[in-house]
């Protein structure tokens, strides 16, 4: 004989003239601990508090377009409440929690799935903290138990259908325009953040389907994403290693990369392509140095300070300008930070 919702819930909960920091407590504190928890099993420290805090900035500007936009639509297409938090409210809210994201990914600034999880969650927890704190304000003293799901059921929600955003965009290498990546993205969102809203007739049931699902999917995550690293890590040092040999013997002439370099004498004045193998050995010893801080971060070891580092960094640059648009897409098939490996520059100025 199962006893009735009053009985199994505790006295407390179900009271609405409680004390707002409690109601605060319950609404925003689990998105933010949930984030703190998974910085700290970030054991390569890819991403940086700064990136985190523009995340959830983008995740609160996210949640003010998409309350304007939910209005729009509903006045135009006077939806019962119901059917739009199914069918609208999570395309909406999913696309414009998701531009950030994309964007960073595009400027190939997210290099893992472990930084993709943790920069997506970041800005679903800000658009979630905006979101709620309208419903402070607005609902009033309602029962406890609400604002109880509202912090463990749809705030972490929001966090974990923009993780999973990030986290479909990195794994398909979404760097280049490509639109079906994006779109397939923010429809997996929407699906999930839609699931959510149906089984919200039963709030506590898909608030425990939340709490255990999110952990278990950043579980996956972290391991696959970590398995991933240390792979790329080993694979790549070695490259780049041999690489940076060939270039301070003067081998690399003999190598498909040099044979491409000497054709580019035909587009570019010889001059031009000596700054463009200057950019790649730079590249190439920068890229071993970000590779080592990250090794020595897994063991959770600092890399001892390089003066060098930021002097190589402001060269790459000045010669990236130099050779121009021109010249940097010419570069761009043996170029070592194009697309998603752009992140390196951030773990060298950390």
């Amino acid at each position: 004989m199962s006893l009735p919702l009053n009985e199994m819930i505790p006295p407390w909960l179900l009271a609405s003239d409680n004390h707002l920091g409690l109601r605060i407590a319950l609404s925003l504190l689990p998105v933010l601990l949930f984030l703190g928890v998974l910085l700290w099993l970030d054991s390569f420290r890819l991403v940086r508090k700064k990136s985190v805090m523009v995340a959830m900035f983008a995740g609160a500007i996210g949640a003010l377009f998409s309350y304007f936009a939910n209005t729009a639509i509903l006045e135009v297409t006077h939806l019962p409440p119901a059917i739009f938090a199914i069918m609208a409210a999570p395309f909406v809210e999913e696309t414009f929690k998701g531009l950030w994201v994309a964007w960073q990914i595009r400027r190939g600034q997210v290099g893992f799935l472990i930084d993709a999880a943790i920069l997506g969650f970041a800005t679903g927890a800000g658009f979630a903290i905006v979101e709620n704190i309208y419903y402070l304000r607005s609902l009033g003293d309602v029962p406890l138990l609400v604002w109880l799901i509202r912090g463990l059921g749809t705030a972490l929600m929001h966090g974990g259908t923009t993780a999973v955003l990030a986290v479909f965009l990195r794994g398909r290498g979404a760097s280049s325009p490509a639109r079906a990546p994006w779109i397939g993205a923010v429809f997996l969102a929407a699906l999930l953040h839609g699931a959510f809203n149906r089984f919200m007739t039963d709030p506590l049931l898909a608030t425990g389907v939340m709490v255990i699902f999110l952990p278990l999917m950043m579980v996956a995550v972290y391991h696959e994403g970590e398995r991933r690293l240390r792979a790329w890590l080993g694979r790549s040092f070695d490259r780049d290693r041999e690489l940076l040999e060939l270039i301070q013997s003067g081998e690399v002439r003999t190598t498909p990369l040099g044979k491409y370099l000497v054709s580019l004498r035909e587009q570019f004045p010889a001059e031009d392509v000596a700054d463009m193998l200057c950019l790649l050995r730079l590249q190439v010893e920068l890229s071993i140095r970000a590779k080592g801080v990250l090794m020595l971060r897994e063991q959770g070891l600092e890399a001892a300070a390089d003066p060098d580092v930021l002097g190589k960094l402001k060269e790459v640059k000045w010669l990236e300008k130099r050779l121009g648009r021109a010249g940097v897409l010419a570069m761009r098939p043996i170029c070592h930070w194009a697309g998603g490996d752009g992140w390196q520059k951030n773990i060298l100025q950390d």
